[in-house]
């Protein structure tokens, strides 16, 4: 897997779906503040790895 993978998180906000940049294997588990690319509102993202797969998922930042 590489740096150009690509994750898909729902804002839990506003519930839509949208496509981020993945970390790299070797920097998970991470997490990253991040504003939803529809609603904007702040959330944190949590990348972990599932096998060799990164793996997103999203909290309110509250």
């Amino acid at each position: 897997m590489n740096a150009d993978t690509h994750c898909n998180v729902t804002c839990p906000s506003c519930f839509e779906s949208f496509s981020v940049p993945g970390p790299a294997p070797s920097e998970v588990p991470t997490d990253w503040d991040y504003d939803c690319e529809i609603c904007c509102r702040p959330m944190v993202i949590h990348f972990y790895l599932d096998d060799e797969r990164v793996i997103a998922e999203a909290d309110s930042d509250q």
